[in-house]
């Protein structure tokens, strides 16, 4: 007997999801000692390993899965999995049956299990960081985006176009707004998936990353030369609220903006 999972349901406990249209991101949790039974899933999805390790055994193989190791399976591959004495806890991504729906672009994923080594895909482990801590959607989808480029090395864009540079403008000059991602490419007249990658390949960051790093020089800049408030800097820079502020700029300068103000002026 094979047990069929349909979409969203996994083997072990779910402890945190969220989801869009296209994925459904999840956080699951397995008992130590324990042993799934033969089973497979109707959409493919990746699964990064956080915590513990387990062995993976399909017709073929019987692969140890580490510690912030990478696994893809394809839908309908079947498999079981036993954890050792610590048990186990997996980040999913699952891609729903009809994701590349609203995509204008054709983009393949492996059709046979992969099974990545720990540090094999930076853009997933700042998808992690991200789920764990102040979900951002819009960053969640650039970065599963760029995996998925990964997988597809043949498709490049020109750098050059225009349309990326008047993006950098955009973002640059209007650092009091949060930018979504469907309305800059509403107003390049991009389709959201040619500018995450073109984006990408031309500053190496995601445009949610560049975003936050122009948020942050303007918000370094008038804690320098105004004595505006913590409160006012953070309303200038379009954060959500003065915590969102300080957290977000103590994760790139390891101080919060006040310490910094103080120390640099002194």
């Amino acid at each position: 007997m094979i047990l069929q999972l349909k979409e969203g349901e996994y083997t072990g406990q779910t402890l945190k999801s969220q989801e869009n249209p296209y994925f459904k991101l999840s956080i699951t949790s397995n008992q130590p000692d324990s042993k799934t039974e033969k089973h497979y899933h109707d959409n493919d999805y990746i699964t990064l390993m956080t915590k513990g390790k387990f062995f993976e055994k399909n017709n073929d193989t019987n692969s140890l899965i580490s510690s912030w190791d990478i696994v893809f399976r394809p839908k309908m591959y079947t498999h079981e999995n036993s954890f050792d004495s610590f048990g186990g806890t997996s980040f999913n991504i699952e891609f729903k049956s009809d994701w590349e729906r609203d995509f204008d672009i054709k983009l393949k994923l492996p059709r046979i299990f992969k099974h990545y080594k720990s540090g094999a895909s930076t853009s997933l482990y700042k998808l992690v960081y991200n789920f764990k801590n102040e979900y951002n959607e819009e960053l969640a989808f650039e970065l599963i985006c760029d995996w998925i480029f990964q997988q597809n090395p043949e498709i490049h864009f020109q750098n050059h176009q225009p349309w990326i540079n008047k993006v950098e403008r955009i973002i640059e000059k209007e650092t009091a707004i949060f930018h979504s991602l469907n309305d800059l490419s509403e107003r390049v007249f991009v389709h959201p998936v040619y500018l995450t990658r073109a984006f990408k390949e031309k500053t190496g960051l995601t445009i949610g990353e560049y975003q936050l790093k122009c948020k942050l020089s303007t918000a370094v800049n008038l804690l320098l030369n105004t004595s505006l408030s913590i409160g006012e800097i953070s309303y200038r820079t379009g954060f959500y609220d003065d915590a969102h502020f300080i957290r977000s700029f103590k994760s790139i300068y390891k101080v919060s903006p006040h310490r910094f103000r103080l120390a640099v002026k002194r």
